[in-house]
């Protein structure tokens, strides 16, 4: 009994047992460098593996890590989950060094954190390199460059060195001469302004009469032209789309605006009509019904158009032909 007493006191004298899952598991840094030995510039790899529970967030650098007196020449990272519950990151970078002799590679800074913790910094292992230089054993060291052997200037040589100088100004008055005379040029040829919608559609159904396209035989033409003219001159007069609507359509859209009178607008969808017929239907009207389509086409447009150009009128139609 007093055996047993004892190994109980012993026990209740003992401190609680701690494991690491209690505390958290540090995160464990390994790294390794290869080759071993180089020249200098070569690119040799380090390869660092992180192992940390899942719950630990690990603060990783990229390129821009320090393994120490060496340059990172370019850096990569990989995960993979391990059947004990941790996870394992692997990263690897490579490096150069441009010093002969012994050089210390260490690990990079890894901040790692485990929920609301403050921030720790894991080990940070380091691994040792052999640099050699570039020259094979005995050789000479590189002597350096002669220095530059000096020429004695002559006066071509100043020219030449001036002609780049006098082209480029040449070119420059060359250009500025040009600009002026172009801007002359447009301003001495000001586009005259437009004709007023009524003296612009006379003067097209004069052309069409000096070209007699009836005389020549040629009614589907004659009726093309005759169908634009009087649809662009209604575009122009009353803002209508008449160059791309049907006949049908632009009677509703003439008769729908209430700015065509219905007079005129009967007067224009029997002339379209006509015209239609003989660009579409392979109708053949008489030379007299196309000539007096024109008369007709001329006369919707002397009564319809805009009061202010019936003072231009006589001068409008004086470069086309004889008012009607």
């Amino acid at each position: 009994m007093r055996a047993i007493a004892a190994a109980t006191v012993c026990l209740a004298l003992l401190p609680p047992h701690v494991s690491a899952d209690d505390h958290g598991e540090v995160p464990r840094v390994s790294m390794t460098v290869e080759p071993a030995t180089g020249t200098v510039g070569d690119i040799f790899t380090a390869t660092v593996q992180i192992e940390a529970p899942t719950d630990v967030a690990l603060s990783l650098p990229g390129r821009d890590a320090d393994l120490g007196d060496v340059e990172v020449r370019s850096a990569s990272r990989s995960q993979e989950e391990l059947a004990d519950g941790r996870r394992r990151t692997t990263l690897r970078y490579e490096f150069s060094v441009w010093e002969v002799g012994e050089s210390t590679v260490q690990a990079p800074p890894i901040a790692w954190r485990r929920g609301d913790d403050a921030p720790q910094q894991a080990e940070r292992p380091e691994a040792t390199v052999s640099i050699h230089s570039v020259l094979t054993e005995g050789a000479e060291e590189i002597k350096d460059v002669r220095p530059p052997h000096e020429i004695p200037l002559r006066p071509i040589h100043y020219v030449l060195a001036a002609a780049p100088l006098l082209l480029l100004i040449g070119l420059i008055a060359g250009a500025v001469a040009l600009i002026r005379r172009r801007r002359s040029a447009e301003e001495a040829e000001a586009p005259e302004p437009p004709l007023p919608p009524g003296a612009e559609a006379i003067r097209a159904l004069d052309e069409l009469e000096r070209e007699n396209l009836v005389g020549q035989g040629r009614l589907k033409d004659h009726y093309v032209r005759l169908s634009w003219i009087l649809r662009h001159y209604i575009e122009r007069r009353w803002r209508l789309p008449a160059l791309e609507e049907t006949t049908g359509m632009l009677a509703a859209t003439m008769r729908g605006s209430g700015r065509v009178p219905e007079v005129h607008a009967r007067a224009v969808v029997a002339l379209l009509t006509r015209a239609d017929l003989a660009k579409f239907a392979k109708h053949t009207p008489e030379h007299t019904v196309a000539r007096e389509d024109v008369e007709r086409a001329r006369e919707i447009v002397t009564s319809t158009r805009h009061a202010a150009e019936s003072d231009q009128r006589p001068l409008a139609l004086a470069e086309g032909g004889p008012a009607n």
